[in-house]
């Protein structure tokens, strides 16, 4: 008794003997409609509020298996829940999903290059302190600048060539805004 049912499974099975199926709605019809609009929806907003776009989709699926049911008016509500979530606005405070990328800040160019690193010595602390009186005119920090420039000064005539080259490279940074 057992054969002949486990047969005629295996028959339907393998399409030897068609089995009814429902009809499912059209294309065209409303609900498919819907469940469209509903995907939709959830793509535009997982772009703009994944929050509301997660939440949709659990809606979405519900109206999935209910088409799948052939509870086709169940299924349009549910899709239409999934849209209203979708639409809903992001949370007060909330990051943006895709932040825009801002250009990184690089300072612009220094028009005063000073070298690497040099050995102090006389020549070499005379030529920053030469570089440092050119950046500063047109130092925006005149004030704090000049008050360096007497200390570079000061340092290049007691031949103290390291300090002269720090106050000189000091000058040249403020006035190139660094």
């Amino acid at each position: 008794m057992k054969t002949p049912i486990a047969a005629a499974l295996l028959a339907a099975a393998l399409g030897a003997v068609p089995l009814p199926l429902p009809a499912q709605p059209a294309a065209g019809t409303a609900v498919a409609a819907t469940l469209r609009d509903a995907l939709l929806a959830i793509d535009r907003a997982s772009a703009t509020n994944p929050a509301a776009a997660q939440t949709a989709m659990f809606s979405y699926n519900v109206a999935l298996a209910e088409y799948n049911a052939h509870e086709y008016e169940a299924a349009r509500a549910s899709a239409l829940t999934a849209l209203s979530q979708a639409a809903a606005p992001p949370a007060a405070g909330a990051p943006p999903a895709r932040a825009p990328i801002a250009a990184p800040a690089f300072p612009g160019p220094r028009y005063y290059l000073i070298p690497d690193e040099l050995p102090a010595n006389a020549a070499n602390a005379q030529r920053y302190v030469d570089l440092a009186h050119r950046a500063m005119s047109s130092c925006p920090a005149a004030k704090i600048a000049a008050a360096e420039y007497s200390g570079a000064l000061a340092a290049l005539s007691a031949k103290q060539y390291r300090i002269a080259m720090a106050d000189s490279r000091n000058i040249v940074d403020d006035c190139a805004g660094l």
